[in-house]
């Protein structure tokens, strides 16, 4: 099935018709703003069209996907909401409803099933937006990008520059992957019920080559940096076990010892995890 672009069915209907509540167990702050709606649908189409979207919901983001084309697997933790995916789209072929957790599931096997790169889309559940940006950055390799929901301030923490205070590990370990932009920003008035806290959607495009290898020096040196933001990067890399190794690393890379891990680029950590493992 095809069909006409439209408004799908309002929120606040749908769980009428359904007798559903909100759940604050699922963070369940349905998107309403139809131009975010579409502009999240359009950034995620532009990327490919073998679309994995998390967390759907009532299937506002859903309808505009299969609308403009997509196939669609929608993952999704809350049974009910699957109900109603199960009822509302029963004439989409295009679509496969599938229940998940969004945090665990394996998009390399499914991309790997599928024959194809995946985009991946979905207004994250907030306690689970660190859990699924990690797992998207691992799985790198079989994405053409993510276009994803996030609270601003974790935005923040996305694009942060080095030196402020919003940068950080997570900063790192995305970017070492991915180019990271905002693609909008939302008061909380734009869903329903309404969020204490602003939200962004950020699009995340895969660099052709990774700024780094995330190898298990690379996590280390990086953790260990951020663990402890006040110390010089030669006493956060001693935490380590070895001083002596810490000395070498930092002057093969040629990073000053006394500077501190938040005012590394993330090309200077890839170049220091390099000397890390030289060092051993």
């Amino acid at each position: 099935m095809t069909g006409d672009r439209s408004a799908p069915p309002d929120t606040r209907d749908l769980l009428r018709k359904y007798q559903l509540q909100p759940k604050r167990s699922f963070s369940q702050n349905f998107l309403i703003q139809p131009d975010a709606i579409a502009q999240i649908a359009d950034a995620a189409l532009a990327m490919g069209d073998q679309v994995v979207e998390l967390g759907p919901g009532l299937g506002a983001l859903t309808h505009a996907l299969l609308e403009r084309g997509a196939r669609v697997l929608a993952v999704e933790l809350d049974r009910d909401m699957i109900g109603v995916l199960d009822a509302e789209f029963a004439n989409w072929d295009r679509l496969e409803v599938r229940l998940g957790d969004a945090a665990h599931f394996d998009l390399e096997a499914y991309s790997d099933g599928c024959g194809a790169k995946l985009v991946v889309t979905g207004n994250l559940p907030y306690q689970a937006t660190g859990a699924i940006i990690r797992r998207v950055v691992a799985q790198r390799a079989v994405l053409e990008g993510a276009v994803l929901m996030v609270q601003k301030e974790v935005r923040d923490r996305l694009i942060a520059p080095p030196a402020t205070k919003e940068y950080g590990a997570l900063t790192v370990f995305t970017r070492a992957a991915f180019e990271v932009e905002t693609v909008c920003r939302l008061r909380p008035g734009s869903f329903y019920p309404p969020p204490k806290v602003d939200s962004a959607v950020v699009r995340f495009t895969p660099w052709a080559e990774p700024l780094a290898e995330e190898t298990e020096s690379f996590r280390q040196v990086v953790r260990a940096a951020f663990q402890m933001r006040r110390k010089t990067l030669h006493n956060a890399l001693r935490a380590l076990g070895d001083a002596d190794r810490s000395a070498r690393a930092l002057s093969e890379a040629g990073i000053d010892p006394g500077r501190r891990g938040e005012t590394l680029s993330v090309e200077e950590f890839a170049r220091l995890s390099q000397c890390w493992d030289s060092g051993v």
